[in-house]
């Protein structure tokens, strides 16, 4: 059997919004109900040095309570990892799923239409089988640009690598 990890991408208190407030006890309860080998979750930590912050974007700066993880995950997570980036695939990120000889990633998360999209691609590039899982999934801009992410991911990534926390 394949060893597993979920990935879950920036729920942090910055990313709670209209949108999305539902997702962090959707993932809670995913996370109580199935077996992962590892629970992985990034948190987007804005600085100086950024791009985004370059771009004029000052939320969810390093060490504020918006760039930390929701309260529903605390204690749920194998490893945390910080990134400047919108993929989770920094070098620590691919030395742990490396390490921890994860064969099979399922990211949920924020945004389906930023960072979600950018680490399953860059997933996807590294060949390494993963998984989008929708529902458990948002975009802070609204349910039109989620979806629109979606199908981005269904037409690249495939139509069988999207699909519903139901169906695990």
């Amino acid at each position: 059997m394949k060893k597993t990890g979920l990935v879950i991408i920036d729920m942090q208190n910055g990313f709670i919004n209209a949108y999305t407030m539902h997702l962090p006890e959707q993932i809670k309860k995913f996370i109580m109900t199935h077996d992962f080998d590892s629970i992985i979750a990034t948190r987007y930590c804005n600085t100086p040095e950024t791009p985004c912050y370059q771009d004029g974007w000052t939320e969810c700066m390093n060490g504020t309570p918006a760039a930390e993880l929701v309260p529903e995950l605390s204690g749920l997570t194998t490893a945390i990892f910080e990134k400047h980036i919108y993929s989770a695939f920094t070098p620590e990120f691919s030395d742990f799923i490396l390490h921890k000889q994860l064969e099979k990633l399922y990211f949920c998360g924020v945004n389906t239409d930023c960072c979600v999209l950018a680490s399953v691609f860059s997933c996807y590039d590294k060949n390494q089988d993963c998984t989008v899982i929708a529902d458990l999934c948002a975009s802070t801009l609204g349910t039109r640009i989620h979806e629109n992410a979606l199908e981005i991911l269904r037409g690249n990534i495939t139509r069988e690598k999207v699909i519903l926390s139901g169906t695990i």
